[in-house]
């Protein structure tokens, strides 16, 4: 029997619930350790660390060494085509272009940049540029260590999408998909937007859409109270039809903006989505799939990002698969075991 000897917690911050996945190595395989959600009573930092502080005890986490991540308008990331140069040459480069593409002084934000990917013929060099503002980065990781933990990465809830899929792809013994698939997770009052292609990931965007949205449509729809709608949203039971019927044209409304992203992704790269794979707190909802496959006419399916995985034996396996496509950006963060 192998102990763990190295694990790494996926914590992804919310706007109305804190998800933490621990990934832990066991062996030579990656195996799923711990899990865990927590609903918050607000946004204010103290209710935000005592959540944290809550979640991470009740669910018996080995580590307090965590990966974290940010989202936001005070995150800005751009696909940049430069000519080709060495590592130091780009750090430098890097200033000058962020300048062009960054809505604030560079002294006020923290920068990152990777090559992603070299085009044959190597006459341009493709980089992913990420800035984030001192104040929003200080914040985040503030209540993470108030918390008591250790954060080791600070990541961008988009790319935690992808870095899922490769890692379940990887466990399994397959590399990087072919094709274009486009990852959308809609949380409560935002919707992150990753699209890949051949497991590179090559457009993001967040558009101000959630949960949150589908419940004021049902309230208005059905003339009740919006905790009587959240309920129905959740069991919709007899009242299963009407509550499609109030959420299709707020789902059609977010259909628009990502059609938009869909066709200037294809304009750029020469194609569009193959498919869609859909999480978040939405995706457990039928009539959501049902309105994607009925707006793109593409096959939409749900991230499980646990299927298949190894899973510890102390593990409650169904809760965990139930569960699985709200956790997608938590199990994306700790994907990040696979580098340590």
């Amino acid at each position: 029997m192998f102990k763990p000897s190295k694990s790494i917690v996926g914590l992804d911050i919310g706007s109305s619930a804190i998800k933490a996945v621990e990934l832990s190595r066991v062996g030579k395989e990656v195996q799923v350790t711990g899990f865990g959600q927590i609903e918050l009573a607000s946004e204010d930092p103290k209710d935000v660390v005592a959540a944290i502080t809550e979640l991470m005890r009740e669910g018996g986490f080995r580590t307090k060494n965590v990966v974290t991540s940010v989202s936001g308008k005070m995150v800005i990331i751009r696909y940049l085509s430069m000519v080709p140069m060495s590592d130091e040459e780009l750090r430098n480069a890097i200033l000058f272009e962020a300048e062009k593409y960054i809505p604030f002084t560079l002294d006020e934000c923290v920068l990152d940049c990777q090559r992603f990917d070299e085009p044959d013929g190597g006459n341009s060099a493709n980089v992913l540029l990420v800035a984030v503002k001192d104040a929003v980065l200080d914040h985040h990781l503030g209540l993470v260590q108030k918390a008591g933990l250790t954060p080791d990465i600070i990541d961008v809830d988009a790319f935690a999408l992808s870095n899922a899929h490769s890692l379940l792809r990887s466990c399994n013994g397959q590399g990087p998909e072919e094709g274009v698939i486009a990852f959308v997770d809609v949380g409560a009052t935002k919707t992150s937007l990753n699209i890949v292609r051949n497991g590179v990931s090559l457009f993001t965007r967040e558009i101000y859409f959630g949960g949150k949205d589908l419940t004021q449509s049902i309230a208005r729809r059905l003339a009740i109270d919006e905790q009587e709608a959240e309920f129905l949203k959740r069991s919709p039971g007899e009242e299963y039809e009407s509550v499609k019927e109030a959420v299709f044209p707020t789902i059609d409304d977010l259909g628009n903006e990502l059609q938009l992203s869909f066709d200037y992704f294809e304009s750029q790269n020469g194609c569009g989505p193959e498919r869609i794979l859909l999480s978040g707190g939405a995706s457990r909802f039928s009539f959501f799939r049902e309105s994607f496959e009925r707006i793109f006419e593409k096959p939409t399916g749900i991230f499980n990002p646990f299927e298949g995985l190894p899973v510890s034996e102390d593990i409650d396996q169904d809760l965990l698969a139930s569960g699985g496509p709200q956790l997608v950006v938590a199990a994306g963060l700790a994907s990040r075991i696979r580098k340590v």
